[in-house]
């Protein structure tokens, strides 16, 4: 291969996909083995949600987790890049596994491919009176902002948006800045979410900033004193208020997650009470737990198949008996 080409300057992270070729092959035998990438933009039943507000939005999946340094072990195992609808079929996971390869690769093709798509994606926004969008962080984390700014700059007229788990990311679009240049006024961050960095998305919605956590089974009213909008909707986040609590609710095996990532309230009490406690769980192909509310005495009962390689021990928790609810 041609070895003046731009590579990325990206170390390849762990990913939580069981089933991606960054498993046992480097991007460069990703790439001679399978070839590059037919096309880098896709779309998702709930990007298409966004044309109930007038949007066409596209999306770029690349493998989940090898460009977020931010990830945790609960978003990684729950990531719905590769647990959620057609994104588990192994097509769309080599799909994945060739573009992140050719970013890695060879940056300069990707980047070209990517403007054509844009290109592609601005006209037929206008050609059908929608506002074009992109979201380039479909299952990554990548800083477009300082990595690639002239990308954003020459889409003036595409509304770019993200969610992020960095942290100096956010504090820069809060600001308005990231180093000695502004903050691109088409590109739009809300901040996700997860079991470590709850405390930092308190003091950011505090800020100003929207959040996203997800929430099982229902969403609440208002979620750390801050209004909960449902993020279900539609995927258009640069549309929403600012300083609110964007609820997603949880997906495939995240309904079963054990680490925390996944917030559960109860129902009944909503944001009154404490989050439902772990009193029960049993492993076989199916992940099933009992969560219980302290304060009322609530019962949600979940169950999901569970892929073998995210298998792990149950722990010193109680079987389960008979269903009091099945939430899955």
């Amino acid at each position: 291969m041609n070895e003046t080409k731009k590579r990325s300057r990206f170390k390849v992270l762990p990913t939580g996909d069981p089933k991606t070729a960054f498993q046992r092959m480097t991007a460069q035998e990703i790439l001679a083995a399978y070839g590059p990438p037919q096309r880098l933009l896709g779309s998702s039943k709930k990007a298409q949600k966004c044309e109930r507000v007038r949007v066409l939005n596209q999306v770029l999946y690349l493998t989940p987790g090898v460009f977020c340094p931010a990830a945790t072990d609960g978003c990684l195992r729950g990531c719905l890049g590769h647990t959620s609808g057609t994104m588990q079929l192994p097509s769309s996971t080599l799909a994945r596994d060739r573009r992140a390869a050719l970013y890695l690769e060879d940056q300069d093709l990707f980047l070209t491919m990517l403007q054509v798509e844009l290109h592609q994606l601005a006209r037929f926004a206008e050609w059908r009176e929608l506002i074009p969008a992109a979201r380039l962080n479909g299952t990554g984390d990548i800083p477009w902002e300082r990595l690639h700014p002239e990308l954003l700059a020459k889409f003036e007229n595409v509304q770019f948006f993200d969610y992020t788990k960095l942290t100096r990311r956010m504090r820069d679009y809060l600001q308005g800045s990231t180093g000695n240049r502004e903050w691109p006024q088409n590109y739009h961050l809300t901040f996700s979410a997860d079991e470590k960095n709850r405390d930092e998305a308190e003091r950011l919605l505090a800020l100003g900033a929207n959040v996203a956590v997800v929430f099982w089974p229902e969403l609440p009213q208002r979620w750390w004193g801050y209004a909960v909008i449902d993020g279900e909707q539609h995927d258009a986040r640069f549309l929403d208020p600012d300083g609110v609590v964007v609820g997603l609710k949880a997906k495939g095996i995240a309904r079963v997650d054990l680490s925390g990532f996944v917030v559960r309230t109860c129902p009944r009490c909503q944001s009154k009470a404490p989050e439902l406690t772990l009193i029960s769980i049993a492993e076989d192909s199916h992940r099933k737990t009992v969560h219980q509310c302290t304060a009322c005495g609530f019962e949600l009962r979940s169950r999901w198949i569970l892929p073998h390689a995210l298998k792990q021990p149950a722990g010193n928790f109680p079987r389960i008996g008979s269903p009091n609810r099945d939430a899955a």
